[in-house]
């Protein structure tokens, strides 16, 4: 990452054209998580990013790109939404204000939602590797915490099967964690 900041620094386009398609739409949703508008957010993106060229020169390598980046666009949601709030009649600015603290306080560290939705990159990729009735049925296990009799009834399939699936799922994201130096528990199922 250091070297991605430094060519940045120095004014290469390539590389700052590469970043922004790469962190385009994990920033809009990102961005959209606080404003709730996916057009708004596209703009504070846009804005995001520009912020970054125009001030590249005061770049520090030795800082995380990434979570600068992230933390610029969260810093114009904030504003966005108070600036919203100032021009909204029915509510009034004090609490609006306090509802905006109260979200930048609450909400996770920038550091913590970089690091899940690089997690979800991460589990979508192995994801696309496999059939997609073995993901939905890791799916159904892991994200609608269903257990192993349960899925197989609302698939029509033998617990076996299911378990099979599981297995299949696990190896590949362990696989994948051995060769991405990625490192994320893996949660054991009801069964």
């Amino acid at each position: 990452m250091r070297e991605i900041t430094l060519a940045i620094k120095a004014g290469s386009e390539d590389v700052f054209r590469s970043v922004y398609r790469a962190e385009y739409t994990n920033l809009v949703h990102f961005v959209n998580s606080y404003t709730k508008n996916k057009q708004d957010a596209e703009d504070l993106v846009q804005e995001t990013m520009l912020a970054i060229w125009e001030g590249r020169e005061s770049l520090d390598p030795m800082r995380n790109f990434r979570s600068y980046l992230y933390t610029i666009a969260r810093n114009k949601s904030l504003n966005y939404l108070r600036d919203n709030a100032k021009r909204m009649k029915d509510s009034s600015l004090q609490e609006s204000e306090t509802l905006i603290n109260s979200l930048a306080l609450s909400s996770p560290s920038v550091e913590e939602e970089i690091n899940a939705l690089e997690l979800q990159e991460f589990i979508d990729r192995v994801y696309l590797s496999l059939p997609e009735k073995v993901v939905n049925t890791f799916r159904m296990s892991r994200q609608e915490g269903l257990t192993y009799n349960e899925i197989a009834e609302r698939l029509g399939i033998s617990t076996k099967v299911v378990e099979y699936h599981i297995s299949i799922t696990l190896r590949a994201l362990r696989l994948r964690i051995g060769t991405d130096n990625y490192s994320i528990a893996v949660h054991p199922a009801k069964k």
